[in-house]
């Protein structure tokens, strides 16, 4: 992307801030720390500007929030919205003009720092701010997404109760999980005057987008990632995409992690490799599932992955997963970044998919292994600098791998045959017909050469 033109005046202005702020440590230091704390903003240039990555972070349906708000694509989805609003308040009891109250004066006081400053730009020239209600926008919004979670799950008829269709009602459900698509977690606490709805309606968002558990306590096999979700985290979530980003990574996430100290430190943007599932399996690696953990781990030539679930959405809430890692001011140790690139290395063919398939590693809801091989393969475009936990995993693996190098040589040759000479019935049966005619000239040879000595 060409970045914008810069006025002089403005950037000396910031340049003036910037150094009277050095004859002040204490105020630079709470600078930085109001930095550490992630806020909604829009999906960083390194992701968004990649034209096979662009639909994933464009909303469908509706907007919520401002980043979309009023754009063309999601005209459609704005009448739906004030009618879940109107049938929301109506509901729980509430009033519209109460709710813009309380919003308008929460948004002043502390909605407003968590959204940040490119969010309220609809142009160049137009800043929302100035331009409506902010408020109004945030209740509607907040209104609208509560209502739908409420409905999907607990609704026998969600699309009849929404007035929507099945196939609106799965757009509406991947809109929210966009990175470009968020509200304030604290906004819908503000807007729910039930903590028991609030709380049916957060695991509602999880449970449509595949994390929860069955009722006598047993995981799902539906779950997009089958991790419980960290009830003991006491922080509260920022939007709901961080919601389900700290379901994902479960209750092991500290001492998983953070605990791994890096021994060759690398911060140079590549990609991370450590074979396919096919070179790991002929070098006496065992792939196996892990039961209760979201981190990868290796021990003993037993490398164990969590479960996951490949369908039709992975790909969609992975890759803003992955967006909201990457986001400016937001510290983590990019979790969800590090297993897809590690899942991307292992999958490289159909036969790897159906390695971990067997393995009960990986479970197929679309229609054949080689398209599940086709979306890793689209998404082994991640560069980024390597974590402590997965450098810590991949020299578990190169140190077990160098006994088993030549194994790994002979993987490979075998692989390069079955590509150029099995590809296809054709050749199979060429290759069968010289063979055949090989052996018929040597019995031939054979034959004359003993009559003639005889």
């Amino acid at each position: 992307m060409i970045p914008e033109t810069t006025d002089f005046g403005r950037a000396q202005s910031r340049w003036k801030k910037i150094v009277n702020a050095l004859k002040c440590p204490e105020d630079i230091s709470m600078m930085v720390a109001e930095v550490s704390k992630p806020k909604i903003q829009r999906v960083p240039d390194c992701m968004g500007g990649r034209l096979e990555f662009q639909n994933l972070y464009l909303p469908n349906l509706i907007s919520i929030g401002p980043i979309h708000f009023l754009k063309p694509y999601v005209e459609e989805g704005e009448l739906h919205k004030v009618v879940w609003t109107a049938t929301y308040l109506k509901n729980t009891g509430q009033t519209y003009h109460d709710l813009l109250e309380k919003t308008g004066n929460s948004f002043h006081q502390q909605l407003a720092s968590m959204f940040a400053e490119e969010c309220w730009k609809y142009d160049e020239s137009q800043d929302l701010r100035r331009s409506m209600r902010v408020e109004e926008m945030l209740v509607v919004d907040g209104c609208s997404v509560l209502h739908v979670l409420e409905k999907s799950v607990d609704s026998d008829y969600p699309e009849k109760d929404l007035k929507i269709s099945i196939g609106q009602l799965t757009q509406a459900h991947h809109d929210m999980v966009l990175l470009e698509n968020q509200i304030p977690y604290q906004l819908l606490k503000l807007l729910c005057n039930d903590k028991a709805r609030l709380k049916r309606c957060m695991h509602n968002f999880l449970l449509v987008n595949g994390i929860g558990q069955e009722s006598d306590g047993r995981v799902s096999e539906e779950h997009f990632i089958t991790i419980e979700e960290d009830e003991q985290d006491k922080e509260e979530p920022v939007h709901l995409l961080d919601y389900l980003r700290r379901a994902v990574l479960g209750r092991g996430r500290v001492q998983s992690c953070r605990e791994i100290k890096m021994a060759n430190r690398c911060l140079h943007l590549r990609k991370y490799r450590i074979g396919s599932v096919r070179e790991l399996k002929v070098a006496g690696i065992r792939i196996t599932k892990s039961s209760n953990s979201f981190y990868p781990s290796f021990m003993d030539g037993d490398l164990q992955l969590p479960p996951v679930v490949v369908d039709g959405s992975m790909a969609l809430i992975s890759m803003n997963l992955v967006a909201y890692e990457m986001c400016l001011g937001f510290r983590n140790d990019l979790e969800i970044t590090s297993l897809l690139v590690l899942l991307c290395s292992l999958i490289q063919q159909p036969e790897d998919v159906k390695e971990l398939r067997r393995m009960g590693v990986l479970r197929n809801r679309l229609s054949s292994d080689k398209e599940v091989a086709d979306v890793f393969n689209k998404l082994d475009v991640l560069q980024l600098p390597e974590t402590a936990a997965f450098a810590h995993l991949r020299q578990q693996i190169q140190v077990h791998l160098k006994a088993k190098r030549g194994r790994i040589r002979v993987l490979r040759w075998m692989g390069e045959a079955y590509h150029t000479y099995f590809r296809s019935p054709w050749t199979v049966t060429a290759l069968l017909a010289t063979m055949l005619g090989l052996s018929l000239t040597l019995i031939q040879t054979f034959y004359a050469v003993r009559c003639k000595g005889s």
